[in-house]
C-alpha cells in the first residue's frame, strides 16, 4: 500500500511538472527572439531551448503552431512579402520545408522566428503571426511578465 501512495505522489509530481512548462495569456511572452503579447486563452508550451534559440507551441484561437526562434540568425531563405521596417518583422511568403508547412519572419538583421504547421497556415494564422515582433541576442525587451532565460543547468 505504501508502494502505492509513493507511486501516486510522484505521478502527480511529474504532472505538476509538465504543467510548469504552460505560459497563458494574457501576458507579454518574450522567448528565444519573438515578443507575443498573448491573447487571453492563448498559451505557449515550451519544447527545447539552447544557446541561440529554441522551440515552443504557440496556441490560441487561431489553432495551433509550433515555433522556433532564434536570437542569432540569418536571413532566412524564401521570398519576402513585407518587408522588414524599424517597428515590424519582415514576414516571408509561406512554403513547404521537411514536409511541414512555414512562415518566417526576421527582424532584418538577427532576430528570425519560423511558424509550421503540418497544414497550410490559414488566414487567422497569418494575422497571428503579424502580431509577434522579435529581438536578438544582447537586447532586453521590456514588459515581458513570461519569459524564456537562458541556463547552462
Amino acid at each position: 500500500m505504501r508502494a502505492l501512495a509513493v507511486a501516486g505522489a510522484l505521478a502527480m509530481t511529474l504532472c505538476a511538472s509538465a504543467d510548469a512548462s504552460e505560459l497563458r495569456g494574457p501576458a507579454r511572452f518574450c522567448g528565444y527572439s519573438p515578443i507575443i503579447d498573448l491573447l487571453p486563452g492563448e498559451k505557449i508550451t515550451t519544447l527545447e531551448g539552447g544557446i541561440h534559440g529554441g522551440s515552443f507551441r504557440w496556441e490560441g484561437a487561431f489553432g495551433s503552431l509550433n515555433v522556433r526562434g532564434i536570437g542569432w540568425a540569418g536571413r532566412p531563405d524564401g521570398e519576402i512579402v513585407e518587408p522588414p521596417t524599424d517597428t515590424k518583422a519582415g514576414r516571408f511568403a509561406q512554403r513547404k520545408v521537411n514536409g511541414r508547412y512555414e512562415v518566417a519572419i526576421w527582424n532584418g538583421s538577427h532576430g528570425a522566428a519560423y511558424f509550421n504547421s503540418a497544414r497550410p497556415l490559414t488566414a487567422r494564422q497569418i494575422e497571428a503571426i503579424k502580431r509577434v515582433s522579435l529581438f536578438e541576442e544582447g537586447q532586453t525587451p521590456s514588459d515581458c511578465s513570461l519569459r524564456t532565460v537562458f541556463s547552462w543547468d
